[in-house]
C-alpha cells in the first residue's frame, strides 16, 4: 500500500520534515505493509532550504553578509547537484531598527557570492524578510550605483528613507552574470509593489507603524518604481505578487524576467507532486498556517484538488479550522482539527504526539469494516 505523506509547518511550532515522521510512524503502527512516501513542504516564510536538500543533494555555503540592519551575519544558501542555487530570505535578513532604515543589502551579497559561484539558476524565498526598500541595498551590492542632484553617490544600505535623494540610477557595473541567469522568487503573499495593496500596507500594524507611516514608505516605493521608468524605461509597478520582498520581487522581474512562483508550484516543480498523489493509494496531509499571515495558494489545497481530480481517500490534519470548508468542498475524505485557536506557544513534542494521535485514530477508522446492509 503505497502512503502519500505531505504535511506542512505548523505555525513555527514543529516544521514540515518532523511533522512528517509523526506521521510516518503512525502509519506504520497501523499497516504493516505501509510504503510511506514523504514530501517536505515548505511555503514562502518557511524550510525552503531544508526542504530542498531532503529531496536532493548538494552543497551549503556559510557567507559573511549584513542583515537587514547592516550587522555583519553568516548567512547560508545551498546548490544542489542538479544546478538550482537556494536562498531562503528570511534566515539571514532581519533587523530591529525602524523599518524606513532597514535594507536588503545582505540579499544582494549573497546572490553576488552565488554568481561568483557560477550559480545559473537561482530560487529564493521572500517572504518573512525585514526589509521595505524595494531591492535597492540589495542592487547596490550587485554593483549599481545610486546619484543625487549634485552627482553625489547615495548610500541606500541605510533603508528606504535614502530613495528620496536619488536622482539617477547606473546600472553600468552591475554583476554581469546576473542578466543570464534563471531567477524564480517564491512569495505566497498577494501584494503589488506600492499603492494599498503593497505588503507594507497591508501589513503595517504587524509591524507597529501608524497609517501614516506606512504610507511614506510605500510613495518612497513608488517613487523608486517611477526612477526605473524615466532612467530605464521599465514599468515595474502592476507586477502581480511584486510586493515580495517589499518591492524585491517587481525589481527582478522588470530587470532581469524573474519568475514568481507559488510555493505550491515550486514544489510541483521539484517533486513532481502530480504524479506521487496519482500512484498513492492513501494521501495523509496537512498544515497549521493562520489566515491572517495572508498566504495564499499552499500546497495543501493542491494536494486537496489533486486527491480530488484522481479519486483518493485522503486524510487532513491540520491546526486551525479556516481550511476546512475549502477541503470539504474538494473532496477531502476526512479532515482533524488539532486545536479550535492556535495557541501562541506550544511544544513540538506536544504538537507532534497531537499529530501522531490524530493519524492513527483515523487509520484505525479507515480499516474498520462497516456491514452497510444492517
Amino acid at each position: 500500500m503505497k502512503v502519500l505523506v505531505a504535511m506542512d509547518e505548523f505555525n513555527g511550532i514543529i516544521s514540515s520534515y518532523q511533522a512528517n515522521r509523526y506521521v510516518e510512524e503512525a502509519v506504520a503502527s497501523q499497516i504493516d505493509t505501509a510504503d510511506v512516501v514523504q514530501v517536505p513542504l515548505f511555503n514562502g516564510r518557511h524550510e525552503l532550504l531544508d526542504s530542498v536538500f531532503l529531496w536532493q543533494s548538494g552543497e551549503r555555503y556559510r557567507i559573511p553578509v549584513h542583515d537587514a540592519d547592516m550587522n555583519s551575519v553568516e548567512g547560508v544558501y545551498g546548490q544542489t547537484d542538479s544546478g538550482m542555487t537556494v536562498i531562503e530570505g528570511n534566515l539571514f535578513l532581519k533587523g530591529h531598527k525602524p523599518i524606513e532604515q532597514r535594507s536588503s543589502y545582505g540579499l544582494g551579497e549573497m546572490i553576488k557570492h552565488a554568481l561568483d559561484n557560477d550559480a545559473q539558476h537561482i530560487v529564493i524565498s521572500l517572504g518573512g524578510i525585514d526589509s521595505f526598500d524595494a531591492g535597492a541595498g540589495m542592487l547596490q551590492a550587485l554593483g549599481a550605483t545610486f546619484y543625487d542632484d549634485e552627482a553625489r553617490v547615495v548610500d541606500v544600505s541605510q533603508g528606504v528613507s535614502s530613495i528620496k535623494y536619488i536622482r539617477r540610477i547606473d546600472m553600468t557595473n552591475i554583476h554581469p552574470k546576473l542578466a543570464s541567469a534563471r531567477i524564480q522568487l517564491m512569495s505566497d503573499f498577494s501584494s503589488k509593489m506600492y499603492g494599498k495593496n503593497s505588503e507594507i500596507m497591508q501589513t503595517y500594524k504587524s509591524h507597529h507603524l501608524s497609517h501614516n507611516e506606512a504610507a511614506e514608505i510605500d510613495n518612497l516605493v513608488w517613487y523608486f518604481s517611477e526612477l526605473f521608468k524615466s532612467e530605464l524605461r521599465l514599468a515595474i509597478g502592476p507586477v502581480e505578487r511584486g510586493g515580495a520582498g517589499g518591492g524585491i520581487a517587481a525589481v527582478l522581474s522588470g530587470l532581469y524576467q524573474a519568475e514568481i512562483l507559488t510555493s505550491h508550484e515550486l514544489v510541483d516543480q521539484l517533486t513532481h507532486l502530480d504524479h506521487l498523489v496519482e500512484q498513492a493509494d492513501l494521501i495523509i496531509f496537512g498544515e497549521g498556517l493562520n489566515e491572517k499571515d495572508h498566504l495564499l495558494e499552499t500546497t495543501t489545497l493542491r494536494i486537496a484538488e489533486l486527491c480530488q481530480k484522481y479519486h483518493k481517500v485522503s486524510i487532513a490534519i491540520c491546526a486551525t479550522p479556516e481550511k476546512f470548508d475549502l477541503f470539504e468542498s474538494q473532496g477531502v475524505t476526512a479532515m482533524f482539527n488539532t486545536f479550535i485557536d492556535m495557541p501562541d506557544s506550544y511544544t513540538d513534542f506536544k504538537m507532534g504526539i497531537q499529530i501522531r494521535h490524530y493519524t492513527v485514530q483515523a487509520l484505525k477508522l479507515l480499516k474498520t469494516p462497516f456491514d452497510t446492509t444492517k
